[in-house]
C-alpha cells in the first residue's frame, strides 16, 4: 500500500501522463487514435478492428476496449487488414509489406517470406480465406499462397502473372478472381503450384469473354463472385446473375462479406460529386436490407457478429466505430474512444503539465492543404481537441463554422509561461493567443496585429509558421510569405505589435527559435532550398529601426546545404541547425554577425571507428534538447540521441529495432518533469521514458524518488529527481560506506540497486547525498539528501 501510494504522489509532483510509467524508465507507449477501424473481424469473445497503425478488441458483453499497438509486439505499423481464425484462435495480422503477423495465447510469431520473395512485382496480399486443415489461402499481387497454420509454414506458391483479389475454395476447386478473369484448378490431382495448371472460366461458362472480378467469397454453400460491378453465382458450372448494379454505374463494388445468416455485398463511389456507400443484405431466401450513407461514409468492409449485429469499417474520414443492432434496424450507434481525434502531427510542444499537438501536416513542398483539426492536448491521461466543431475561436472572425475564415492547419504550439498564454501558429488565419483556463482565445491577424497577409496563398490569408518568447514576455512569430518581408511580428507583454525583418530580404519562414543573447534565429525552408536568418532587435523589440540582420547560407558558413530544416538552441546558448544533409552548430553568441569569424561548426561523431560529420546523410527535421543538454534528433530515417557535444551517439531508434510507429520522426518534445520523451512520425505519435529531466541551479525542496521502498522481485533502476542541473551524487549504506555515485542527468540520477561490484545490494537503508556544482551557483553549491528503503 505504501508503495501504491508513492507512484500516485510521484505521478502528482512530476504530472507524468499515466501513473504506470513513474517507474518504467525504458517504456516505450504508442498515443494513437482508435477512434476509427479501417478493417473488422470477430473472436468469440470480441469485435476485432484495426486502425491502420494498431488493433482493439472491443468485449461483445460490454464493448470495453483493448488494445494491442507497437510496444506489444506488432512487427509493423501498416496494417492491410486482419481476420481471426477460430479453430486455431489465431488472429492473422497483414501488413501493407506483406509481412504476416500470427498472434496467438498473447504472443506473435512473424513471417517474413512473402516481403522477402525475390520478386520485384507487386507483393500486397488482398484477401484471405479459410480452407480445411487449419489452411489459409492469400489471394496477392502475385498470385495465391497457402498458410498452414498450425506449423506457419507456406505450403505452395502460384505465381500466376495477374493480380489475385480474392480467392475461395468450392465443389473440389480453388478459385482464384484476377484482374483477367476467375481461374480455377481441381484441389487435388495437379500441381498447382505451376499456373499452367489453371482454366480461366470464359463464354462456355457463362462468362462474358473479357471481364475482371474484384471479390469471390462462399456464402451458404454456394459460390458468389464480381465481374464489373455486378454479383454473380455459379450454379453449377455456370455463372448466373445475382445481383445487376446497372442503377448505380458509379459505385464499384469493393467486397463481399459472410456472416452467420448473411451475405453483404458492399459498393463504393467512384462518381467525384458523391462519397456514398451501398451495403446489400442478403440472407438465404434473397435481400434483406439496402443500406445507403445512413450509418457509414467510406466503408471498407463490413460484418455481422455471431450476435446479429452488424459492424461497419472505414476508411478513417469520420471519426466513431458504427454498428447496427441487427440487419433489419435503422438506429446507427456510433461508439467513440479515446485517443488523439486522428495521427496527424506535425509539431510538438510539452508545456511541463500537458502535451500539445499541432496537426497541420506541410506537404515535401513544405505547402499546407487546410485542415480543420485545431490542435490536440494531452493533459492527466484525457485526451481534448480544441477545433472549429467545439471551440469559437477556430470559427473565425465570423463565427461560422465552414465559413472563409475559419482558422485551419495549425504547424506549431508555443507557451509563453511569462503571458501565461499557449500560441497556435495557423498557415491559413495567422494565429491565435490561448487561454487554457478558460479554453478561450484571440485570433491575431492583419486586421488587429502586425501579421502580414501572405503572398500567393490565397485571400485573406495569413501564414504563421511557428512562435518563441524571451525572458521578458516578448513573443517573436515567424511570418511565412509577410507581402512586405516583415519575417517576424513580435507582441509586446502590454499587447503592442511590430514588424520585423523587413531588410532581411527573405519571407519564407519555417521555424523559429530564440538564444540567450535575444537573437531571432528563422529557417527559411522551400522545396529547392532556403537558408537562415539571424535578426537582432537590438534591446528594443517594438523599434525596427536599429534591428540587424544577417542571412547565412552554405555560401558564407558551414552550412552543408541551403535546404535547412530545423533550429534549436541548447543549455549553453549554442544554436544548432538542421539541414537536409546534417547538423552545424553555432556557438558564436552576439558575435553571430561577423561573417569572418562566425561560419558555425560541423561536428565530427565517431562511428564504425571512423570520423563522419553528424548525421551527414541524414535530413534533420526536428531537434531538441533534454534536460542534460543531450539532444534528440528527428529524422527522414529514425531518432537518435546524441552527447552533449554530438560527438556521441547515446542511442538509436528507428521501426525496426524499437515500436516507433514510424522511420520519419517530424518533431520530438520532452516533458521538462518525467524525462518522458514523445515522437511525432508520419503514423502517429510514441512516447519512450528517457533518464533525464530538466533542472534548474536549485534542489527542489524534496528529492522524489522512485520507487521507494524498492519491493521484492523489482530489478529496474531508481530515478532520484529534483536535483540541481549535473548534481554529484553519492549513495551509501547507514554506516557511511559509499555504494554508488555519478552525476545526474539533468535534474535526475539513475541508481541500478547495486554496488560497485555489480552486486544488488541487501534489505535495508540507504541514504543519498547530492551536491551541486559550484559553477551553477554563485554563494553555495547547495545539497539534498534523501533515503531509499530496500525489501529484499
Amino acid at each position: 500500500m505504501r508503495h501504491t501510494m508513492l507512484l500516485f504522489w510521484v505521478c502528482f509532483l512530476t504530472s507524468t501522463m499515466l501513473c504506470s510509467q513513474a517507474d518504467s524508465l525504458g517504456e516505450w507507449r504508442t498515443l494513437q487514435a482508435y477512434r476509427t477501424g479501417t478493417d473488422v473481424t470477430e473472436s468469440p469473445n470480441s469485435i476485432i478492428y484495426t486502425t491502420g497503425k494498431a488493433i482493439f478488441f472491443l468485449d461483445k458483453e460490454d464493448l470495453s476496449i483493448t488494445r494491442l499497438a507497437r510496444e506489444d509486439g506488432l512487427a509493423e505499423a501498416r496494417i492491410r487488414l486482419i481476420r481471426y481464425h477460430g479453430p486455431t484462435e489465431t488472429l492473422i495480422i497483414v501488413y501493407e509489406s506483406s509481412v504476416i503477423d500470427l498472434y496467438r495465447d498473447g504472443r506473435f510469431f512473424t513471417l517474413r517470406q512473402i516481403d522477402n520473395f525475390n520478386f520485384s512485382g507487386d507483393k500486397k496480399v488482398n484477401a484471405l480465406f479459410f480452407g480445411p486443415n487449419n489452411q489459409v489461402y492469400l489471394a496477392a499481387g502475385y498470385g495465391v499462397s497457402v498458410l498452414d497454420l498450425d506449423n506457419a509454414t507456406f505450403l505452395f506458391t502460384t505465381f500466376t502473372g495477374a493480380i489475385v483479389a480474392g480467392v475461395a475454395l468450392h465443389n473440389g476447386f480453388i478459385y482464384a478472381a484476377t484482374d483477367e478473369g476467375i481461374y480455377r484448378a481441381p484441389q487435388v490431382g495437379v500441381n498447382l503450384s505451376d499456373f499452367g495448371t489453371w482454366a480461366l472460366l470464359g463464354e462456355a461458362n457463362g462468362f462474358p469473354g473479357d471481364y475482371a472480378s474484384p471479390v469471390i467469397e462462399v456464402f451458404n454453400e454456394q459460390l458468389y463472385f464480381g465481374i464489373g460491378h455486378d454479383v454473380y453465382r455459379l450454379e453449377g458450372d455456370t455463372a448466373t446473375l445475382f445481383y445487376d448494379a446497372e442503377e448505380a454505374p458509379a459505385w464499384e463494388l469493393e467486397y463481399l462479406s459472410t456472416g452467420p445468416s448473411l451475405l453483404m455485398v458492399g459498393y463504393r463511389c467512384t462518381d467525384n460529386s458523391c462519397r456514398d456507400r451501398q451495403i446489400r443484405m442478403y440472407d438465404a431466401n434473397g435481400l434483406r436490407q439496402v443500406l445507403r450513407n445512413e450509418c457509414f461514409f467510406d466503408v471498407t468492409n463490413s460484418l455481422e457478429d455471431d450476435r446479429g449485429r452488424i459492424w461497419i469499417s472505414e476508411s478513417g474520414r469520420i471519426p466513431g466505430i458504427r454498428y447496427l443492432t441487427s440487419a433489419t434496424s435503422r438506429e446507427c450507434i456510433t461508439l467513440e474512444y479515446g485517443g488523439p481525434p486522428t495521427d496527424d502531427n506535425f509539431r510538438l510542444l510539452h508545456d511541463g503539465t500537458a502535451l500539445w499537438v499541432a496537426p497541420g501536416v506541410l506537404d515535401e513542398n513544405f505547402s499546407p492543404s487546410f485542415t480543420a483539426g485545431g490542435v490536440y492536448r494531452l493533459r492527466d491521461g484525457t485526451w481534448t481537441g480544441f477545433n472549429r466543431r467545439n471551440t469559437d475561436v477556430f470559427r473565425g472572425r465570423d463565427g461560422q463554422e465552414q465559413g472563409d475564415d475559419d482558422v485551419g492547419t495549425i504547424v506549431d504550439v508555443h507557451y509563453d509561461p511569462v503571458g501565461q498564454r499557449h500560441w497556435f501558429s495557423s498557415f491559413f488565419e495567422g494565429a491565435i493567443a490561448w487561454d487554457d483556463a478558460t479554453e478561450s482565445g484571440e485570433i491575431f491577424d492583419e486586421l488587429n496585429s502586425s501579421l502580414q497577409l501572405s503572398a500567393g496563398a490565397g485571400p485573406g490569408r495569413v501564414r504563421v509558421a511557428g512562435a518563441v518568447s524571451d525572458p521578458q514576455g516578448f513573443t517573436y512569430l515567424a511570418n511565412n510569405r509577410a507581402a512586405q518581408d516583415a519575417i517576424v511580428s513580435v507582441r509586446s507583454p502590454d499587447g503592442e505589435w511590430a514588424a520585423l525583418g523587413t531588410r532581411c530580404n527573405d519571407n519564407l519562414a519555417l521555424d523559429i527559435a530564440i538564444d540567450p543573447n535575444g537573437l531571432v534565429w528563422v529557417v527559411h525552408a522551400t522545396s529547392v532550398g532556403g537558408s537562415l536568418t539571424v535578426l537582432d532587435p537590438m534591446g528594443t523589440p517594438m523599434d525596427p529601426s536599429d534591428d540587424r540582420c544577417r542571412t547565412i547560407t552554405s555560401s558564407n558558413s558551414a552550412l552543408p546545404t541551403n535546404s535547412v530544416r530545423s533550429v534549436a538552441v541548447d543549455l549553453e546558448g549554442n544554436v544548432w541547425v538542421g539541414t537536409a544533409q546534417g547538423i552545424v552548430v553555432f556557438s558564436c553568441g552576439p558575435n553571430v554577425f561577423d561573417p569572418e569569424t562566425c561560419v558555425g561548426d560541423l561536428p565530427i561523431a565517431e562511428a564504425d571507428e571512423f570520423g563522419g560529420f553528424l548525421l551527414e546523410t541524414e535530413e534533420i527535421r526536428s531537434i531538441t534538447v533534454d534536460g542534460a543538454n543531450r539532444k534528440w534528433i528527428g529524422t527522414g530515417g529514425g531518432a537518435y540521441l546524441l552527447s552533449p557535444s554530438g560527438e556521441e551517439q547515446l542511442l538509436f531508434f528507428d521501426k525496426d529495432n524499437s515500436p516507433l510507429p514510424d522511420n520519419l520522426v517530424r518533431d520530438i518534445a520532452i516533458d521538462p518533469g518525467t524525462g518522458i520523451v514523445y515522437f511525432g512520425t508520419e503514423l502517429g505519435i510514441a512516447s519512450y521514458r528517457s533518464d533525464a529531466t530538466a533542472a534548474t541551479q536549485a534542489f527542489r525542496p524534496e528529492l522524489v524518488i522512485f520507487p521507494n521502498p524498492v519491493e521484492p522481485g523489482y530489478q529496474g533502476p531508481i530515478a532520484i529527481n529534483g536535483l540541481a542541473r549535473d548534481a554529484l551524487v553519492k549513495v551509501t549504506d547507514l554506516s557511511g560506506k559509499l555504494v554508488a555515485e555519478g552525476n545526474a542527468a539533468g535534474g535526475q540520477f539513475l541508481w541500478s540497486g547495486t554496488d560497485y561490484n555489480g552486486r544488488r545490494v541487501t534489505s535495508g537503508v540507504y541514504l543519498v547525498f547530492a551536491s551541486s556544482k559550484p559553477q551553477f551557483s554563485i554563494t553555495d553549491p547547495g545539497s539534498a539528501v534523501g533515503k531509499i528503503v530496500f525489501i529484499r
